[in-house]
C-alpha cells in the first residue's frame, strides 16, 4: 500500500462489499479528519451509502462494527470503532501505524519523470514603477509553484512579462529627453523614471501639447529612430536589473523578462535568448476575423463579441487607429507559448483585478483552438493592505520593498539581540539577514492567496507559533539531537515492534501519520499543485513542526534505555529534519544549520 489511508480505504471496501454485496472500490471511499485528532485517526461519512441503502447511518455503523469485531484476524488494521453520527470514527492499530516509518522515503517521487510543460506567468511589473510591498504577492507565489512543479518532474518555464510600452513609456521617452539625467539612470534606473514620469504627467496636466510629443515619440519608437531604440534598451534593461536585484535577495529567479514591447513585432533588440516571434498583433488580429471569432467594423476598429453562454462582455482587439490594446497583446503571448513551448498549462500568477480580462483571453484562444481554455489557469491573489490604510501606487501610499527589507533587517536586529547578546556584529548581520529574508518569505507563503492580507510589523516579524523562526528553531533542535547521535545506527529501522507497541507515544504516533502524508500519492505537494496553493505546502510544515514539538517535549530521544524505542525516536527525528528541510527547499527558504 502506498500509504495508511490507502489501506484503510481498502479495508473499508472490501468490509462493505462483503456485508452488503456492493462492489465498490477504494478509490471511490472518502475519509476525513475527525475532530478530535488526539482520539481518533480518521472519520468515515457514511451519507451516501446511507442513501444508497436506505438505512439509517446508525444501523449501517453498527453493522460494520460487529462484522469488523467478529474479524479480527482479517481486519486487525483497526483497533477501535465508534459511531458519531453521520460519522464513523476509526482509531488504527499502533503496529500498522509504526510500520509505515519502515518504507518512508523522502525521494520516493523522483522517478516519476514526466515530459510535459508547465509556463508560469507573474508579476507584470512596470519598468518605470519601484517595487512594492504588494510585489510579496506574485513572485513567491509563482517561484515556489515553479519549484513544486519541478519536485514533480514538470518541465517549467518562467517568464516575468515586463510591462514596457504603451503611453507611459512614450512619456517616459519625452521626459528624459527633456529632463534626463545618466547617473541617476545608472544608479537606480526605476526610482529615476520614476521621478521623470510624475513630473512629465504633472506637466502635461497644463500643457496640452504635450500629448502630441508622446504620440510623436511613439512613432520615432515604431520607425526604428537610433535614438528612441537606445533609450528603451538602457530604460528595459536597467529597470529588470534594478528590480532582479531585489528578487534576488528572495530567491526569485525567472527564465526570461519578455518584454511587452516584444509582441508589437517591431524588431526590437531581444536582450535574452527567447525563441522569436512568428506573429505579429496585427496578424492575431486579421486570425481571429478570418476565423469569425472577431468583427472588423467600418471604422477599422476589431471586436470580439461572445457567445451568450460565455456570459463575458465584448472587447476591443483593434482600435480605430490600427493600435491594439493588452487584450491582443496577452493573445499574441498566449500563441507564441503555445507555438515555441506546447504547454501543458499556463499558469498566471496575476492579481484578481485581472480576472475579466484573462477569462476573454482564455476563452478567445480557445475559440480560435490554439490551447483548451481549461490548461490556462488564472492562480489569482488578494490584496496586502496597510494595517492604517490602504495602498495608492499612484498617491505612492505604499512602502516600496527595498524599504520593507530594509526595515526588516533592523527589526531582526533588535529582537535578536532582546534574546541573546554573545554574537559578534558579523554574526548579527549575517544572522539577521537570514531572519528577515526567509520571516518575510514565510509569513506571505503561509497566506492563502484568496485572501486580503493586512501588513502588520507585530505579525511580520513575530519569532512564535506559526513563523519562519519558530520552525527553523524546531529544525535546528533536530539536527543537535541527531549530532550528538551520530554514532547510534538508526536509519534503518526494520524491526518487530510488537513486544514495544505499547511503549510507542501517541505523540510519535503523530509524527508518524503526519510524515509519511508527505510521501504518498496523495501527498502534500500533489495538492499544493492541484489548487496553485502554496500555503497548503507551507502550513504543512507548521502543523509538522507542532508535532515534532509535541513529540520532544514528551518522548525522550537521547536517554532512552530501550534500543528499538531510541531507534524509533531517532529516526523519526531524522525525517523530521529532512523533510523539512526539502519543503522549504521548494518554498526557496533557507534553513540554516545553526541560529
Amino acid at each position: 500500500m502506498d500509504n495508511l489511508k490507502t489501506l484503510i480505504k481498502s479495508k473499508l471496501a472490501q468490509v462493505i462489499n462483503e456485508i452488503y454485496w456492493i462492489d465498490i472500490k477504494d478509490d471511490e471511499l472518502f475519509l476525513e479528519t475527525p475532530p478530535k485528532k488526539e482520539l481518533w485517526d480518521y472519520a468515515f461519512p457514511c451519507f451516501w451509502l446511507s442513501k444508497l441503502l436506505k438505512k439509517w447511518p446508525a444501523q449501517i455503523w453498527q453493522e460494520i462494527i460487529d462484522f469488523v469485531n467478529k474479524n479480527k484476524d482479517r481486519f486487525d488494521v483497526f483497533s477501535s470503532l465508534e459511531i458519531a453520527w453521520p460519522y464513523l470514527n476509526l482509531k488504527i492499530n499502533k503496529l500498522e501505524i509504526i510500520s509505515l516509518i519502515n518504507d518512508y522515503n523522502i525521494n520516493k517521487f523522483t522517478e516519476n519523470h514526466r515530459d510535459d510543460t508547465i509556463i508560469v506567468d507573474y508579476i507584470w511589473a512596470n519598468v518605470w514603477k519601484p517595487l512594492h510591498i504588494g510585489h510579496m504577492c506574485t513572485p513567491n507565489q509563482w517561484q515556489a509553484m515553479i519549484n513544486v512543479y519541478k519536485r514533480l518532474w514538470f518541465n517549467v518555464i518562467s517568464d516575468s512579462h515586463i510591462w514596457d510600452w504603451w503611453i507611459i513609456f512614450w512619456k517616459l521617452i519625452l521626459a528624459y529627453k527633456m529632463w534626463w539625467d545618466e547617473e541617476k539612470l545608472k544608479e537606480n534606473a526605476v526610482e529615476h523614471l520614476f521621478e521623470l514620469y510624475v513630473k512629465v504627467t504633472t506637466e502635461s496636466e497644463s500643457n496640452n501639447s504635450l500629448e502630441d510629443d508622446f504620440r510623436k515619440q511613439f512613432k520615432l519608437l515604431s520607425e526604428w529612430n537610433t535614438e528612441s531604440i537606445e533609450l528603451w534598451r538602457k530604460f528595459t534593461r536597467y529597470s529588470i536589473d534594478a528590480m532582479n536585484i531585489l528578487l534576488w535577495k528572495l530567491n526569485i529567479k525567472p527564465d526570461y523578462n519578455i518584454w511587452e514591447s516584444f509582441y508589437e513585432w517591431l524588431w526590437l533588440p531581444k536582450m535574452e535568448n527567447y525563441p522569436d516571434l512568428n506573429y505579429s498583433m496585427k496578424m492575431i488580429v486579421e486570425e481571429l476575423v478570418t476565423k469569425w471569432i472577431a468583427t472588423k467594423n467600418e471604422d477599422n476598429s476589431v471586436w470580439v463579441v461572445f457567445p451568450e453562454y460565455t456570459k463575458l462582455p465584448s472587447c476591443v482587439l483593434q482600435k480605430r487607429d490600427w493600435t491594439h490594446g493588452y487584450l491582443a497583446s496577452d493573445l499574441a503571448c498566449v500563441k507564441y507559448r503555445v507555438e515555441n513551448w506546447n504547454p501543458w498549462n499556463i499558469i498566471y500568477f496575476v492579481d484578481v483585478r485581472q480576472q475579466l480580462h484573462l477569462k476573454q483571453v482564455f476563452e478567445i484562444a480557445n475559440m480560435a483552438w490554439w490551447i483548451d481554455k481549461k490548461k490556462l489557469i488564472h492562480a489569482y491573489n488578494w490584496f496586502i493592505s496597510l494595517k492604517d490604510w490602504a495602498m495608492s501606487t499612484r498617491k505612492w501610499r505604499i512602502i516600496k520593498l527595498d524599504t520593507l527589507l530594509d526595515e526588516a533587517e533592523s527589526r531582526a536586529k533588535k529582537i535578536i539581540l532582546e534574546k541573546r547578546q554573545d554574537f559578534t556584529e558579523e554574526e548579527l548581520n549575517e544572522i539577521s539577514k537570514v531572519v528577515w529574508i526567509w520571516a518575510i518569505k514565510y509569513w506571505y507563503l503561509k497566506k492563502s492567496r484568496e485572501t486580503d492580507v493586512i501588513f502588520d510589523w507585530d505579525e511580520f516579524m513575530t519569532f512564535e507559533w506559526n513563523s519562519w523562526p519558530y520552525i527553523q528553531y524546531a529544525y535546528v533542535r533536530a539536527k543537535r539531537i541527531l549530532e550528538k547521535s551520530q554514532d547510534f545506527e538508526y536509519k534503518q529501522i526494520l524491526e518487530n515492534y510488537e513486544e514495544v507497541k505499547d511503549k510507542v507515544k501517541e505523540e510519535s504516533l503523530n509524527l508518524i501519520k503526519l510524515l509519511v502524508s508527505y510521501t504518498t500519492k496523495d501527498w502534500i505537494l500533489v495538492e499544493t499543485a492541484e489548487k496553485n496553493m502554496p500555503h497548503i505546502l507551507a502550513n504543512y510544515c507548521y502543523e509538522l513542526t507542532k508535532a515534532f514539538n509535541a513529540f520532544y517535549n514528551n518522548v525522550e530521544v537521547l536517554w532512552e534505555e530501550n534500543i528499538k524505542i531510541k531507534k524509533l525516536a531517532l529516526s523519526l527525528t531524522n525525517h523530521f529534519a529532512e523533510t523539512i528541510k526539502q519543503a522549504f527547499d521548494i518554498l526557496w527558504i533557507d534553513m540554516p544549520e545553526k541560529m
